[in-house]
Protein backbone atom coordinates (compact mmCIF):
# COMPACT_ATOMS: atom_id res chain seq x y z
CA UNK A 1 0.00 0.00 0.00
CA UNK A 2 1.56 3.26 -0.92
CA UNK A 3 2.01 5.71 1.41
CA UNK A 4 -0.50 9.03 1.05
CA UNK A 5 0.67 12.17 1.30
CA UNK A 6 -0.55 14.51 4.02
CA UNK A 7 -2.63 16.92 2.12
CA UNK A 8 -4.05 13.85 0.21
CA UNK A 9 -4.91 12.24 3.02
CA UNK A 10 -6.34 15.54 4.98
CA UNK A 11 -8.76 16.27 1.50
CA UNK A 12 -9.81 12.78 1.51
CA UNK A 13 -11.13 12.90 4.90
CA UNK A 14 -12.64 16.20 4.82
CA UNK A 15 -14.70 14.60 1.81
CA UNK A 16 -15.89 11.35 3.53
CA UNK A 17 -16.78 13.84 6.86
CA UNK A 18 -18.81 15.75 4.99
CA UNK A 19 -20.68 13.64 2.57
CA UNK A 20 -21.14 10.40 4.02
CA UNK A 21 -21.73 12.49 7.76
CA UNK A 22 -24.06 14.34 5.55
CA UNK A 23 -26.02 11.30 4.11
CA UNK A 24 -25.86 9.17 7.49
CA UNK A 25 -27.86 12.69 8.79
CA UNK A 26 -30.19 12.68 6.17
CA UNK A 27 -30.98 8.73 6.70
CA UNK A 28 -31.30 9.55 10.51
CA UNK A 29 -33.76 12.46 9.75
CA UNK A 30 -36.03 9.95 7.39
CA UNK A 31 -36.24 7.24 10.07
CA UNK A 32 -34.21 5.47 7.20
CA UNK A 33 -34.42 1.74 7.22
CA UNK A 34 -31.85 -0.83 8.23
CA UNK A 35 -30.78 -1.20 4.56
CA UNK A 36 -29.78 2.23 4.40
CA UNK A 37 -27.24 2.58 6.99
CA UNK A 38 -25.88 -0.73 6.13
CA UNK A 39 -25.66 0.14 2.58
CA UNK A 40 -24.08 3.97 4.05
CA UNK A 41 -21.46 1.57 5.54
CA UNK A 42 -20.63 -0.57 2.78
CA UNK A 43 -20.43 2.32 0.59
CA UNK A 44 -17.92 4.18 3.02
CA UNK A 45 -15.90 0.84 3.29
CA UNK A 46 -15.45 0.10 -0.37
CA UNK A 47 -14.45 3.94 -0.65
CA UNK A 48 -11.74 3.57 1.85
CA UNK A 49 -10.65 0.34 0.22
CA UNK A 50 -10.19 1.67 -3.24
CA UNK A 51 -8.77 4.63 -1.85
CA UNK A 52 -5.88 2.80 -0.05
CA UNK A 53 -5.07 0.74 -2.79
CA UNK A 54 -2.40 0.44 -5.38
CA UNK A 55 -5.29 0.23 -8.35
CA UNK A 56 -6.54 4.14 -6.99
CA UNK A 57 -3.01 5.73 -8.38
CA UNK A 58 -2.79 3.40 -11.10
CA UNK A 59 -6.12 3.94 -12.18
CA UNK A 60 -5.77 7.69 -12.28
CA UNK A 61 -2.63 7.99 -13.55
CA UNK A 62 -1.98 10.09 -16.87
CA UNK A 63 -3.06 13.28 -18.42
CA UNK A 64 -7.06 12.44 -17.54
CA UNK A 65 -6.62 11.70 -14.03
CA UNK A 66 -8.22 14.90 -12.72
CA UNK A 67 -11.29 13.88 -14.75
CA UNK A 68 -11.09 10.19 -13.30
CA UNK A 69 -11.11 11.71 -10.14
CA UNK A 70 -14.14 13.89 -10.49
CA UNK A 71 -16.04 11.01 -12.08
CA UNK A 72 -15.48 8.99 -8.77
CA UNK A 73 -16.46 11.53 -6.33
CA UNK A 74 -19.71 12.07 -8.32
CA UNK A 75 -20.50 8.25 -8.28
CA UNK A 76 -19.96 8.19 -4.90
CA UNK A 77 -22.65 11.43 -4.36
CA UNK A 78 -24.90 9.31 -7.18
CA UNK A 79 -24.91 6.26 -4.72
CA UNK A 80 -25.39 7.93 -1.29
CA UNK A 81 -28.31 10.44 -3.16
CA UNK A 82 -30.01 7.22 -4.23
CA UNK A 83 -29.20 5.04 -1.21
CA UNK A 84 -31.33 7.71 0.60
CA UNK A 85 -34.29 7.89 -1.38
CA UNK A 86 -34.68 4.19 -1.37
CA UNK A 87 -33.88 3.31 2.48
CA UNK A 88 -36.88 6.07 3.06
CA UNK A 89 -40.04 4.39 5.15
CA UNK A 90 -42.42 5.51 3.17
CA UNK A 91 -42.15 5.20 -0.48
CA UNK A 92 -45.72 6.73 -1.37
CA UNK A 93 -44.11 10.16 -0.63
CA UNK A 94 -41.70 11.55 -2.42
CA UNK A 95 -38.16 12.29 -1.63
CA UNK A 96 -38.29 15.78 -1.59
CA UNK A 97 -41.60 15.43 0.03
CA UNK A 98 -39.97 13.38 2.99
CA UNK A 99 -37.08 15.51 3.06
CA UNK A 100 -38.63 18.95 4.11
CA UNK A 101 -40.96 17.07 5.64
CA UNK A 102 -38.59 15.56 8.25
CA UNK A 103 -36.51 18.79 8.28
CA UNK A 104 -39.52 20.56 9.43
CA UNK A 105 -39.72 18.21 12.07
CA UNK A 106 -35.59 18.23 13.62
CA UNK A 107 -36.13 22.39 12.94
CA UNK A 108 -39.76 22.13 15.05
CA UNK A 109 -37.84 20.28 17.87
CA UNK A 110 -34.82 22.82 18.16
CA UNK A 111 -34.91 24.78 21.59
CA UNK A 112 -35.93 28.26 19.84
CA UNK A 113 -38.74 26.41 18.34
CA UNK A 114 -40.23 24.58 21.05
CA UNK A 115 -43.47 25.58 23.40
CA UNK A 116 -44.73 28.61 21.64
CA UNK A 117 -41.42 29.44 19.66
CA UNK A 118 -42.60 28.48 16.33
CA UNK A 119 -45.44 30.73 17.02
CA UNK A 120 -43.42 33.43 18.50
CA UNK A 121 -41.19 33.96 16.50
CA UNK A 122 -43.49 33.70 13.47
CA UNK A 123 -45.47 36.88 15.48
CA UNK A 124 -42.06 38.57 15.82
CA UNK A 125 -41.48 38.33 12.13
CA UNK A 126 -44.88 39.69 11.06
CA UNK A 127 -44.65 42.62 13.59
CA UNK A 128 -41.28 43.90 12.36
CA UNK A 129 -43.26 45.14 8.75
CA UNK A 130 -42.10 44.42 5.36
CA UNK A 131 -39.99 46.27 2.70
CA UNK A 132 -41.31 43.90 0.03
CA UNK A 133 -42.04 45.24 -3.37
CA UNK A 134 -44.15 43.59 -6.30
CA UNK A 135 -42.27 42.21 -9.07
CA UNK A 136 -42.05 43.85 -12.29
CA UNK A 137 -45.29 44.33 -13.80
CA UNK A 138 -47.68 44.43 -10.74
CA UNK A 139 -48.67 47.14 -8.43
CA UNK A 140 -49.14 46.68 -4.71
CA UNK A 141 -51.11 48.71 -2.97
CA UNK A 142 -51.74 49.43 0.35
CA UNK A 143 -55.35 50.16 1.65
CA UNK A 144 -57.37 50.90 4.70
CA UNK A 145 -60.96 50.17 5.05
CA UNK A 146 -61.12 50.19 8.38
CA UNK A 147 -58.50 46.84 8.38
CA UNK A 148 -55.43 47.13 6.77
CA UNK A 149 -55.65 45.56 2.93
CA UNK A 150 -53.13 45.18 0.20
CA UNK A 151 -54.20 44.92 -3.56
CA UNK A 152 -52.36 43.28 -6.21
CA UNK A 153 -52.98 44.07 -9.45
CA UNK A 154 -51.19 42.53 -12.99
CA UNK A 155 -50.73 45.57 -14.85
CA UNK A 156 -52.65 46.46 -18.30
CA UNK A 157 -54.47 43.60 -16.95
CA UNK A 158 -58.31 44.02 -17.87
CA UNK A 159 -59.64 40.79 -15.65
CA UNK A 160 -62.88 41.36 -13.71
CA UNK A 161 -62.00 38.71 -11.29
CA UNK A 162 -60.58 38.74 -7.47
CA UNK A 163 -58.83 36.58 -4.99
CA UNK A 164 -59.46 37.61 -1.51
CA UNK A 165 -56.48 35.93 -0.06
CA UNK A 166 -56.53 35.59 3.93
CA UNK A 167 -53.63 34.39 5.54
CA UNK A 168 -53.17 31.61 8.30
CA UNK A 169 -50.79 31.83 11.38
CA UNK A 170 -52.66 30.42 14.08
CA UNK A 171 -54.55 33.82 14.48
CA UNK A 172 -51.41 35.01 16.75
CA UNK A 173 -49.24 35.65 13.34
CA UNK A 174 -50.04 38.54 11.03
CA UNK A 175 -49.22 38.95 7.60
CA UNK A 176 -45.88 37.98 6.26
CA UNK A 177 -44.00 38.07 3.16
CA UNK A 178 -44.59 34.77 1.90
CA UNK A 179 -48.51 35.42 1.24
CA UNK A 180 -47.47 38.62 -0.99
CA UNK A 181 -45.33 36.03 -2.84
CA UNK A 182 -48.05 33.80 -2.91
CA UNK A 183 -50.38 36.37 -3.95
CA UNK A 184 -48.35 36.51 -7.25
CA UNK A 185 -48.81 33.15 -7.60
CA UNK A 186 -52.43 33.25 -7.36
CA UNK A 187 -52.60 36.10 -9.61
CA UNK A 188 -50.95 34.23 -12.46
CA UNK A 189 -52.72 31.08 -12.17
CA UNK A 190 -56.23 33.33 -12.28
CA UNK A 191 -55.24 34.59 -15.57
CA UNK A 192 -53.94 37.70 -14.47
CA UNK A 193 -56.62 38.31 -11.75
CA UNK A 194 -56.25 40.80 -8.63
CA UNK A 195 -55.50 40.00 -5.50
CA UNK A 196 -56.80 41.49 -1.64
CA UNK A 197 -54.19 40.46 0.84
CA UNK A 198 -55.80 41.06 4.37
CA UNK A 199 -54.09 41.79 7.95
CA UNK A 200 -56.68 40.98 10.36
CA UNK A 201 -55.99 41.85 13.88
CA UNK A 202 -54.39 38.93 15.91
CA UNK A 203 -54.64 37.79 19.70
CA UNK A 204 -53.74 37.69 22.28
CA UNK A 205 -54.44 41.83 22.04
CA UNK A 206 -57.57 40.91 20.06
CA UNK A 207 -60.12 37.78 20.29
CA UNK A 208 -62.82 36.14 18.69
CA UNK A 209 -64.67 37.74 16.56
CA UNK A 210 -62.22 40.51 15.95
CA UNK A 211 -60.88 38.60 13.01
CA UNK A 212 -64.04 37.57 11.32
CA UNK A 213 -64.84 41.09 11.87
CA UNK A 214 -61.93 42.34 9.82
CA UNK A 215 -62.60 39.91 7.24
CA UNK A 216 -66.81 41.72 6.95
CA UNK A 217 -65.18 45.00 6.98
CA UNK A 218 -62.67 43.43 4.06
CA UNK A 219 -65.77 41.96 2.10
CA UNK A 220 -67.52 45.11 2.33
CA UNK A 221 -64.88 47.41 0.89
CA UNK A 222 -64.83 44.45 -2.57
CA UNK A 223 -68.40 45.13 -2.92
CA UNK A 224 -68.49 49.11 -2.64
CA UNK A 225 -65.55 49.30 -5.10
CA UNK A 226 -66.80 47.64 -8.11
CA UNK A 227 -66.31 43.56 -7.75
CA UNK A 228 -69.25 41.77 -7.72
CA UNK A 229 -69.31 38.44 -5.16
CA UNK A 230 -69.91 36.28 -8.36
CA UNK A 231 -66.09 37.35 -9.47
CA UNK A 232 -64.48 36.66 -6.01
CA UNK A 233 -63.04 33.71 -4.98
CA UNK A 234 -61.85 33.25 -1.36
CA UNK A 235 -58.81 31.49 -0.39
CA UNK A 236 -57.06 30.45 2.75
CA UNK A 237 -54.91 28.25 4.52
CA UNK A 238 -54.91 26.76 8.46
CA UNK A 239 -56.41 30.04 10.54
CA UNK A 240 -56.88 31.44 7.31
CA UNK A 241 -59.07 28.30 6.24
CA UNK A 242 -61.14 28.91 8.99
CA UNK A 243 -61.70 32.59 8.67
CA UNK A 244 -63.36 31.79 5.04
CA UNK A 245 -65.55 29.39 6.50
CA UNK A 246 -66.77 31.59 9.00
CA UNK A 247 -67.02 34.16 6.98
CA UNK A 248 -68.98 32.57 4.34
CA UNK A 249 -71.75 31.43 6.88
CA UNK A 250 -71.82 34.98 8.43
CA UNK A 251 -72.57 35.82 4.72
CA UNK A 252 -74.78 33.11 4.26
CA UNK A 253 -76.68 33.64 7.50
CA UNK A 254 -77.39 37.22 6.96
CA UNK A 255 -79.11 36.67 3.66
CA UNK A 256 -76.37 38.24 1.70
CA UNK A 257 -74.39 36.88 -1.98
CA UNK A 258 -71.93 34.57 -1.73
CA UNK A 259 -68.20 34.29 -3.16
CA UNK A 260 -67.93 32.42 -6.25
CA UNK A 261 -65.65 29.97 -4.78
CA UNK A 262 -63.92 29.13 -1.86
CA UNK A 263 -60.41 27.34 -1.34
CA UNK A 264 -59.42 25.94 1.70
CA UNK A 265 -55.87 24.64 2.27
CA UNK A 266 -55.47 22.54 5.66
CA UNK A 267 -58.25 24.74 7.39
CA UNK A 268 -58.09 24.87 11.43
CA UNK A 269 -61.77 24.08 11.62
CA UNK A 270 -62.21 22.18 14.73
CA UNK A 271 -61.18 24.43 17.98
CA UNK A 272 -62.97 21.98 20.30
CA UNK A 273 -60.52 19.32 18.64
CA UNK A 274 -63.13 16.59 18.89
CA UNK A 275 -61.85 14.99 15.58
CA UNK A 276 -60.44 11.76 14.99
CA UNK A 277 -56.71 12.68 13.47
CA UNK A 278 -56.35 15.08 16.83
CA UNK A 279 -55.15 12.37 18.01
CA UNK A 280 -54.43 9.29 16.05
CA UNK A 281 -51.76 11.86 14.02
CA UNK A 282 -49.93 12.98 16.93
CA UNK A 283 -47.08 10.94 16.54
CA UNK A 284 -46.63 11.94 12.86
CA UNK A 285 -47.34 15.54 12.58
CA UNK A 286 -44.32 17.52 12.43
CA UNK A 287 -45.34 20.85 13.45
CA UNK A 288 -48.37 20.10 16.11
CA UNK A 289 -47.88 16.81 17.30
CA UNK A 290 -45.56 15.08 20.03
CA UNK A 291 -41.51 15.10 19.97
CA UNK A 292 -40.18 12.98 16.98
CA UNK A 293 -40.99 9.46 16.57
CA UNK A 294 -40.38 6.75 14.44
CA UNK A 295 -42.48 6.94 11.36
CA UNK A 296 -42.88 2.75 11.27
CA UNK A 297 -44.01 3.33 14.99
CA UNK A 298 -46.25 5.94 14.32
CA UNK A 299 -48.36 3.58 11.70
CA UNK A 300 -48.86 1.50 14.65
CA UNK A 301 -50.48 3.79 16.37
CA UNK A 302 -54.39 3.64 16.50
CA UNK A 303 -55.26 6.13 18.84
CA UNK A 304 -53.36 8.84 21.14
CA UNK A 305 -54.01 8.53 25.04
CA UNK A 306 -57.37 9.79 26.46
CA UNK A 307 -55.32 12.24 28.21
CA UNK A 308 -52.71 13.51 25.92
CA UNK A 309 -51.19 15.35 28.62
CA UNK A 310 -49.77 12.19 30.24
CA UNK A 311 -47.48 12.01 26.80
CA UNK A 312 -44.86 13.97 27.32
CA UNK A 313 -42.33 15.94 24.73
CA UNK A 314 -38.88 17.09 25.88
CA UNK A 315 -39.85 20.42 26.30
CA UNK A 316 -41.90 19.66 29.30
CA UNK A 317 -45.60 19.73 27.28
CA UNK A 318 -47.50 17.68 24.31
CA UNK A 319 -48.54 18.44 21.29
CA UNK A 320 -51.96 19.29 22.15
CA UNK A 321 -51.37 20.93 24.84
CA UNK A 322 -49.65 23.73 22.82
CA UNK A 323 -52.41 23.89 20.62
CA UNK A 324 -55.08 24.33 23.19
CA UNK A 325 -52.88 27.30 24.32
CA UNK A 326 -53.42 28.38 20.23
CA UNK A 327 -57.09 27.81 20.73
CA UNK A 328 -57.86 29.82 24.00
CA UNK A 329 -55.48 32.78 22.88
CA UNK A 330 -57.79 33.63 19.69
CA UNK A 331 -61.13 32.29 21.50
CA UNK A 332 -61.17 33.34 24.91
CA UNK A 333 -63.95 32.40 26.63
CA UNK A 334 -66.06 32.40 23.72
CA UNK A 335 -67.99 28.79 23.54
CA UNK A 336 -65.59 26.33 20.58
CA UNK A 337 -68.41 24.97 19.23
CA UNK A 338 -69.85 28.40 18.06
CA UNK A 339 -69.50 27.36 13.85
CA UNK A 340 -68.06 31.23 13.74
CA UNK A 341 -65.42 30.14 15.51
CA UNK A 342 -65.21 26.25 14.84
CA UNK A 343 -66.83 26.11 11.48
CA UNK A 344 -66.79 22.05 11.26
CA UNK A 345 -70.29 22.13 13.35
CA UNK A 346 -70.89 24.65 10.41
CA UNK A 347 -74.52 24.12 8.40
CA UNK A 348 -72.87 24.52 4.53
CA UNK A 349 -76.31 24.60 3.00
CA UNK A 350 -75.78 27.10 -0.10
CA UNK A 351 -72.42 27.34 -0.11
CA UNK A 352 -70.59 28.18 -3.36
CA UNK A 353 -67.63 25.42 -5.02
CA UNK A 354 -64.90 24.50 -2.10
CA UNK A 355 -62.07 22.82 -2.84
CA UNK A 356 -60.28 21.55 0.34
CA UNK A 357 -56.83 20.42 0.18
CA UNK A 358 -54.81 18.39 3.13
CA UNK A 359 -51.89 16.03 4.73
CA UNK A 360 -52.77 12.60 5.11
CA UNK A 361 -49.96 13.50 8.78
CA UNK A 362 -52.02 16.65 10.12
CA UNK A 363 -53.59 16.50 13.31
CA UNK A 364 -56.25 18.69 11.39
CA UNK A 365 -56.76 16.14 8.43
CA UNK A 366 -60.32 15.53 10.55
CA UNK A 367 -61.03 18.93 10.35
CA UNK A 368 -60.89 18.40 6.20
CA UNK A 369 -62.93 15.89 6.23
CA UNK A 370 -65.38 17.16 8.19
CA UNK A 371 -66.16 20.26 6.25
CA UNK A 372 -66.12 17.94 3.30
CA UNK A 373 -68.97 15.74 4.81
CA UNK A 374 -70.62 18.06 6.35
CA UNK A 375 -70.89 20.53 2.55
CA UNK A 376 -71.20 17.34 0.56
CA UNK A 377 -74.29 15.81 2.58
CA UNK A 378 -75.89 19.70 1.96
CA UNK A 379 -75.74 18.53 -2.11
CA UNK A 380 -72.00 21.61 -1.98
CA UNK A 381 -69.97 21.22 -4.90
CA UNK A 382 -66.98 19.96 -2.94
CA UNK A 383 -63.65 18.09 -3.66
CA UNK A 384 -61.68 16.92 -0.97
CA UNK A 385 -57.94 16.34 -2.05
CA UNK A 386 -55.66 14.88 0.66
CA UNK A 387 -51.67 14.28 0.06
CA UNK A 388 -50.11 11.46 1.49
CA UNK A 389 -47.53 12.17 4.17
CA UNK A 390 -47.80 15.45 4.00
CA UNK A 391 -47.54 18.34 6.49
CA UNK A 392 -50.18 21.63 7.52
CA UNK A 393 -49.67 23.59 4.65
CA UNK A 394 -47.15 21.84 2.68
CA UNK A 395 -48.16 24.42 -0.38
CA UNK A 396 -45.98 27.02 1.05
CA UNK A 397 -43.15 25.75 -0.50
CA UNK A 398 -43.98 25.90 -4.02
CA UNK A 399 -42.74 23.28 -6.54
CA UNK A 400 -40.07 22.63 -3.97
CA UNK A 401 -42.00 19.27 -3.46
CA UNK A 402 -43.59 17.39 -6.31
CA UNK A 403 -47.00 17.15 -3.82
CA UNK A 404 -47.16 20.94 -3.79
CA UNK A 405 -46.54 21.69 -7.25
CA UNK A 406 -49.13 19.11 -7.90
CA UNK A 407 -51.74 20.84 -5.07
CA UNK A 408 -51.01 24.19 -7.25
CA UNK A 409 -51.84 23.05 -10.36
CA UNK A 410 -54.92 21.51 -9.40
CA UNK A 411 -55.32 25.10 -7.31
CA UNK A 412 -54.83 26.61 -10.70
CA UNK A 413 -57.53 24.23 -12.12
CA UNK A 414 -60.03 25.26 -9.82
CA UNK A 415 -59.53 28.72 -10.26
CA UNK A 416 -60.21 28.70 -13.97
CA UNK A 417 -63.63 26.23 -13.69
Amino acid sequence: MKKIPAKNLVLFCLFCLAFFSGAGFTLFVIDANVSGWISLFILLGLFVFFRFSSFWEKYLSGKLGWFKKLWIFVLIVLALDANCKLSRPDRKVSYMGTLVREFIREARNLPMMKGDGMLSAGAALSAKGSEWKAPKGYTNTKIDCGVPIELLKKDGSDSKKLIFQIHGGAYVIGMIDSYRNQAVKLSKLADDAAVINIDYRIAPEYVYPAALEDGMAAWNWILENGWKASDVTLIGDSAGGNLVLALCLKLRDQGRELPEKIICLSPWGDLAGTGETHRTNLYKDPMFGIARHSCREADKVQSAPSEPAASKTESGTTGTTEKKSMTSLYAGSANLFDPYLSPVFGDYKDFPPMLIQVGTWEVLQSDSRTIYQNAKAQGVDATLQEYEGMYHVFQQVGDLIPESKEAWKEIGLFLKR
